[in-house]
């Protein structure tokens, strides 16, 4: 049963978080900022567990989810065993269904979920013992094939069927009806969760302040917001550096910008928590803004050149885009990988209009920039992840 389970959530698309134990194994899948988790957990690792020790694994997984940036988690503890009744005293007050391999049944006490993902009924079909597997309606399948991807279907339980329950299970009726009017709620809500606010934030505070200055000709912003190295260090108006960031020249250079924002700002945004985006792309752009002045200072000895586009903090996310492919192989062959022509396109339009008065300097410093805070992010989140899985496996 133990393969079946882990061919089966594989199939469904579950990421499988390696712990360096044959015992253990750890899948989830997220949506906008909840995860949902399923540990499974068999006999060899129950023997050496405990009751403690389990209850701190737990919360260390919770813990991994949330520094990630997941404020829903979400963790069912699969308990793969014939040692059912060690099973259920550690997993005692946590969230846990126990798979009997004794007697070939799913084992789901009081106050625990009902169901999860959607695998209640998938498990319960396929853990008799000497049948061939099946899927949530009974019929036969291949768990080696497509087939994988067969899910429960689980009747939702309404407010009215719960309310004409009486007795004991009157209360669990009612609990498990609030539960599906919660997942009904957010699964209403998660559709929006995908969404890439930031970088759509970003683009209208740009578009509000260019039709201020291009359609209202409201030109004293512009001037108020670019930025040289007179205005900034001589007249110590630092504050340049961060607005010249969210104006622009003209027509096509905020057009080219936007386009450019929106190829790798949704995709870097995806992969981010946003606080660590938004610290990407700010600190990207002050770095282009900073590099461009020591530029035209000490190498142009230009210090009245004044400059202003998101052109800086997008070659941040074009940097931190190359490093992702860079460290990620996998991901060059899928739908990120496509984005590598966008890049190459936006250079070639960046080195075009050089001769029109293009930062250069900007361009370079928010693209190294990039690179190199896309790397510390990154290398947090998988230095976490390895002592995560240290302390998992004990």
């Amino acid at each position: 049963m133990w393969e079946k389970l882990r061919q089966y959530f594989a199939g469904r698309g579950l990421h499988d978080v390696d712990l360096h134990r044959e015992d253990m194994r750890l899948y989830y899948t997220s949506q906008g900022t909840s995860v949902n988790a399923v540990w499974m957990i068999d006999d060899a690792a129950i023997a050496e567990l405990g009751a403690e020790k389990y209850q701190q694994n737990l919360a260390t997984i919770r813990g991994i989810f949330e520094k990630q940036g997941f404020s829903l988690v979400t963790v069912l503890t699969l308990f793969v065993t014939s040692q059912t009744a060690a099973a259920r005293a550690i997993g005692e007050g946590s969230a846990y269904w126990i798979v009997d391999e004794s007697y070939g049944r799913l084992l789901v006490y009081e106050n625990q979920p009902e169901d999860y993902l959607g695998i209640r009924s998938v498990i319960e079909n396929n853990i008799h013992f000497g049948g061939h597997s099946r899927n949530a309606d009974g019929a036969q399948i291949d768990l080696s094939h497509d087939n994988l991807r067969s899910e429960s279907k689980v009747q939702p339980i309404t407010r009215g069927a719960a309310m004409s329950v009486s007795g004991e299970r009157s209360a669990a009726y009612r609990e498990a009806a609030a539960r599906a009017s919660r997942a009904k709620s957010s699964k209403r809500w998660s559709r929006y969760s995908n969404l890439c606010i930031v970088t759509i934030v970003i683009a209208l505070i740009n578009l509000v302040l260019f039709l201020l200055v291009d359609l209202f000709n409201r030109v004293e912003i512009l001037m108020w917001g670019q930025m040289s190295w007179h205005t900034v260090v001589e007249e110590k108006e630092y504050y340049r550096l961060l607005t010249c960031m969210f104006l622009h020249y003209g027509v096509d250079h905020f057009a080219g910008n936007m386009i450019a924002l929106f190829a790798f700002g949704d995709m870097i945004e995806r992969r981010m928590t946003r606080v660590r985006y938004i610290l990407l792309y700010l600190l990207s752009g002050l770095g282009a803004s900073a590099f461009s002045c020591l530029f035209y200072h000490y190498v142009e000895e230009n210090d009245l050149v004044v400059s202003a586009g998101a052109s800086g903090a997008i070659y941040g996310l074009m940097g931190a885009m190359l490093a992702l492919l860079i460290r990620y192989k996998a991901l060059r062959s899928r739908e990120y990988g496509s984005r590598f022509g966008i890049f190459v396109a936006y250079l070639i339009y960046s080195f075009v209009r050089a001769g029109e008065s293009v930062n250069v300097a900007a361009h370079f410093g928010g693209f190294a920039l990039g690179v190199i805070l896309f790397w510390i992010f990154d290398r947090k989140k998988s230095k976490r992840l390895s002592n995560w899985q240290k302390k998992v496996q004990g």
